[in-house]
């Protein structure tokens, strides 16, 4: 049976946990209804990401949100993926700046757990990103993608 005093550090811990979720929720640039964040979920520029209703984003996921992060609708992320809308330029004299290419993931889409969606891409409606896969280009909807480099194996049938 649990002490009084590990009952009520687990409750403040969930209070914690909530608040900083609900905070977080709230910077962003638009969050729609339902959104439901685990455990860790780390978003930058968080005034730059929209997520909208039903996403849910798993635990210890990176989103890198200075160029601009939308995911539409329904869309589930797996959990330790990264998301970045921010690369640097190849030569080395120019590596320090930052090179802003939006990410658009569309509705009802899903990422495998420790998908890596790389700056510029479109992800279409409806696809499936395996687990562990880099996408470094866009995704056609109702596509599954995976390996490294993520490419398109099949179509989904509706």
């Amino acid at each position: 049976m649990k002490s009084l005093i590990s009952r009520i550090l687990d409750k403040v811990l969930s209070w914690h946990e909530s608040y900083k979720k609900e905070n977080l929720k709230s910077s962003l640039g638009s969050c729609g209804a339902r959104v439901w964040l685990g455990h860790e979920v780390i978003i930058w520029s968080t005034d730059n990401v929209i997520l909208e209703d039903d996403v849910a984003i798993n635990s210890f996921t990176h989103v890198f949100g200075a160029g601009g992060v939308r995911i539409g609708a329904r869309t589930l992320i797996s959990a330790c993926c990264s998301i970045s809308s921010v690369t640097h330029p190849e030569p080395v004299a120019e590596r320090r700046i930052g090179i802003e290419l939006p990410v658009v993931i569309e509705e009802d889409c899903w990422l495998g757990t420790g998908a890596i969606v790389l700056p510029g891409v479109r992800i279409g409606k409806g696809s499936i990103v395996a687990a562990g896969a880099v996408v470094t280009k866009d995704i056609p909807p109702l596509s599954v993608a995976m390996g490294v480099p993520a490419r398109v194996v099949r179509q989904i049938r509706t």
